[in-house]
């Protein structure tokens, strides 16, 4: 059994293809086929119905495939940690970032961390935390951005900053009338939430005051899976959403955006990771260079406001 052999029935298991996996693995069909074919030969099993179009993993398949996945993954460590020891970061880091913070978050950061580390391929998944976590423990990604803290107590939760929240609300409703707002003013049945899945959804419906069931007088009743589309909707709706700070850079200045009274609700952000990661430089400098990116009003939120930590729902 090889490494080289575990790579390729990973492909295979991805693209459900052997000439995808060859073409991905840069290899040909044959020579592809002919590892996969010894390994099975080797184990006694055969990890792949090769009978189905398109290719299927077998049951015992699946978890040969998810071992394989998390020996290559602690192999990749040997290179990486002797990288780390001569002062480079290479190789590559694959992140999840959830998606009410990628669109605003990952730009202020992202292209400063790049050209600083010019030799580390950095892939970027858009994740839902459920998502980020599983994967996590499959080693298909190495770090996740997300909010914390979780329920699942076996990954590492590095927190880097809170963010504190806003309300976004339509010039039509009764609440674009008050400077500031307390949870107190907010109900269910005035807010467009994030679709089901999103930690975001359950972050707001925590703050809602009201546990009323949704007006059933209420004309319209909306949900998305994108904080823009929800910002649209309330600029020509009735309602109101909720915005973490980081998504109202571009609108700060607006009307329609109202702070909260302290103490401030706010969402802690985390880097979260394996217990068995090892790359701490790449961790301490991906850290250093996410929290010196951040807004100046942003960094010092913490020391200038009494902040109210909203727990994560999954």
């Amino acid at each position: 059994m090889t490494l080289t052999q575990l790579s390729y029935i990973v492909a295979v298991a991805k693209h459900r293809s052997f000439l995808r996996a060859a073409e991905a693995s840069h290899v040909t069909q044959p020579t592809l086929s002919q590892q996969v074919q010894k390994l099975e030969e080797e184990l006694g099993v055969q990890i792949f119905d090769r009978q189905k179009q398109p290719v299927i993993t077998t049951e015992v398949g699946e978890k040969i495939v998810a071992q394989a996945l998390i020996t290559l993954k602690e192999a990749q460590k040997i290179p990486e940690l002797i990288d780390e020891t001569r002062g480079d970061l290479q190789g590559e880091v694959r992140l999840g970032v959830i998606p009410t913070l990628a669109p605003y978050l990952l730009p202020l950061f992202l292209k400063k961390f790049s050209d600083e580390n010019p030799k580390l391929h950095i892939i970027v998944d858009e994740l839902q935390t459920e998502e980020v976590v599983k994967r996590i423990h499959s080693r298909e990604i190495d770090l996740g951005l997300v909010v914390t803290p979780l329920e699942d107590v076996t990954l590492v939760q590095k927190p880097l900053f809170l963010e504190p929240l806003l309300l976004y609300v339509s010039e039509h409703h009764p609440l674009a009338k008050q400077k500031h707002v307390g949870t107190k003013d907010l109900s269910q049945n005035d807010i467009y939430l994030m679709k089901e899945g999103h930690c975001f959804r359950e972050q707001s419906l925590h703050l809602c005051q009201s546990r009323q069931k949704p007006n059933e007088h209420r004309r319209v009743q909306f949900e998305s899976g994108s904080l823009e589309t929800l910002k649209e909707f309330v600029e020509k709706g009735e309602g109101y959403t909720l915005l973490p700070a980081l998504a109202t850079l571009k609108i700060k200045n607006s009307k329609l955006l109202k702070h909260f009274v302290s103490p401030v609700p706010s969402r802690e952000v985390s880097l979260v990771h394996s217990p068995h990661f090892s790359r701490a430089k790449l961790l301490g400098k991906l850290s250093d260079c996410i929290q010196e990116s951040l807004p100046k009003d942003l960094r010092n939120v913490a020391a200038t406001q009494k902040l109210k930590k909203i727990p994560v729902q999954l």
